[in-house]
Order: C-alpha cells, then structure tokens, then sequence
C-alpha cells in the first residue's frame, strides 16, 4: 500500500471522518497544515452529514483544489475525472448508496453501526479515494 494511501487510512482508523482522512493525508504536500485541513473538512463527512456525497470523496475533491483550484476549468475536469474513476470502481459516490443505507436517519445509523459499515465499507472508500488520487498524481 502506497504511504500515503497508508496514511489516509491510519487517520480514519485513529478516529478522523472520512473527508479528513483523506485530506489530511495530502494537504501537507500543497502547503496546507493538517490540522487546518481537519477542520476544513470536519463537516463533510457523512455524506455531508445527509448520505449525500461520500466524505471520502468529498475529501478527494478538496485535495484536487488544491492542486487545481487556480484554473477553474482544469479543476472541473480533474474533479470531473476523478469522480469518474471511483464511480467505475464503486458504482456512485453517493454515501447511502455505498454503505446501502441512509445513514442520516436512526434506522441507517443503527443498521450501518449493527453491520460494521463505518469501520469496513467506509474505510474501504478512504483507501480507494485516496488511491485514487495517488493514481491520478496528486
């Protein structure tokens, strides 16, 4: 496993979101402290906190403004690429989708906490997000 895929993964274990993860395995790379990474992205996870776009992805997307974030149509068409890349690899980036539940109401909560999801399946979608990224050079 590439390091800092490995990285991505050690900070989702230690108890970070999955968009912190995955930020703050390559903000340092673009200048960006990883604690002000952590709180840029706290908010994301969860699918922002509705089952909506996967927190790992999410954390993907930021990294890739780092990146690009100077040249807003390079920057679409790498997020546009990226996002491409995982749902081959995923089938959607939508959080309940992923997880096959909705983890934003009590039921989701309770089904995705009974099944494990959050240390499982969500974890596999850091280290494939990161990944990813890692594949497509960032």
């Amino acid at each position: 496993m590439d390091e800092t895929v490995k990285k991505a993964a050690d900070y989702y274990d230690e108890g970070l979101y999955c968009s912190q993860a995955v930020l703050g395995a390559f903000c340092e790379k673009y200048g960006v402290e990883k604690e002000t990474a952590f709180r840029i992205s706290c908010g994301l996870n969860s699918g922002v906190r509705c089952a909506e776009v996967c927190g790992a992805v999410t954390g993907a997307v930021l990294v890739i403004g780092l990146k690009y974030g100077d040249s807003a149509n390079n920057c679409n068409a790498k997020t546009a690429e990226f996002i491409e890349h995982f749902i081959n690899k995923n089938s959607s980036i939508i959080c309940r989708s992923l997880l096959g539940c909705d983890i934003s109401t009590s039921e989701g909560r309770e089904k995705a906490l009974k099944e494990d999801l959050f240390r499982t399946r969500c974890r596999d979608m850091v280290i494939c997000a990161a990944q990813l990224l890692i594949d497509l050079d960032y």
